[in-house]
């Protein structure tokens, strides 16, 4: 080999490494943050750090947050950059070969709820709801008249709680309603259907006695769900009810997550039906 030659595969191999070395680096956090800045055209006062910066799933870039502000009023913009920093891409990252319904149904708990419908169905039909709300109970209606009949045993429905902090016996109810499920799930249902059905008729004041009486044929022991429902034993299961809805992208009532697509309001029947007929469609 001639001294030239060798001179060349070894200025080849040094800027080889030294591109390497810096793809190794990953992308400069203080040009991250730089650029933000300039592009969110924040104040100059305003803190921006770079956390949790790792590898990404996209092969050869780099993952992080940006945090903007001070605790407890942090907000978290998340952002993907390539290997030698020149491109960037704000948001999260999401996998293409992911089914994102499948990704929504994987936040929302079922298994030991009441359902109705059979476990073969093709369609999951998940309503967060609150039994004050009069759009929910028109939404109720449109489950039972109309949903529930016309599919029957190809839809299975779960029912859980989203009680809004402006009614005033919402949350007593879905409190209810959790202590006649823990003694019998059938009970859970007969107070759904009661307290839907008389729901202009019940107050704060006399939600318990109502309750009592949409119970009477249901055999559950009394004492006991008047201990739970005085001193809120399944508060907690509401509130998980409601976190899960949240974090699916629930923000009002009533909300029904349809095999993971999401339906706001009280919709009607017909967006119902073309929710449905779709997933029956594409399970065939």
């Amino acid at each position: 080999m001639t001294r030239v030659r060798r001179g060349w595969l070894l200025g080849s191999l040094l800027v080889g490494a030294l591109a390497l070395a810096a793809q190794a680096a990953g992308p400069d956090p203080e040009q991250v943050i730089r650029y933000y800045r300039k592009k969110a055209n924040l104040p100059p006062a305003q803190k921006v750090a770079v956390a949790n910066l790792r590898d990404s799933a996209i092969k050869g870039a780099k993952q992080g947050d940006l945090q903007i502000g001070d605790p407890p009023n942090v907000k978290t913009v998340a952002f993907t950059v390539s290997a030698d920093g020149h491109y960037i891409i704000f948001g999260d990252t999401e996998d293409l070969t992911v089914d994102p319904s499948k990704a929504v149904m994987a936040k929302i708990t079922l298994k030991g709820e009441p359902s109705r419908g059979p476990d073969a169905a093709k369609v999951t039909v998940v309503e967060f709801s609150d039994f004050q709300c009069p759009f929910c109970s028109r939404g109720y209606n449109t489950i039972e008249q109309q949903v529930l009949k016309e599919y029957g045993d190809k839809v299975k429905f779960y029912y859980k709680h989203y009680p809004l902090p402006f009614h005033p016996w919402a949350q007593a109810g879905a409190v209810a309603a959790e202590c006649a499920k823990q003694q019998k799930p059938d009970a859970f249902w007969t107070l759904y259907k009661g307290l839907f059905e008389q729901q202009k008729d019940i107050t704060a004041d006399n939600l318990k006695d109502k309750a009592h009486a949409i119970l009477a044929d249901a055999k559950i022991d009394q004492a006991k769900f008047d201990d739970c429902l005085d001193n809120k034993k399944t508060l907690d299961k509401v509130k998980a009810d409601m976190a899960e809805g949240s974090s699916v992208g629930v923000t009002g009532t009533p909300s029904f997550v349809v095999n993971g697509r999401l339906l706001v309001g009280a919709q009607p029947f017909e967006a119902f039906k073309n929710v449905i007929d779709d997933e029956l469609a594409s399970a065939k």
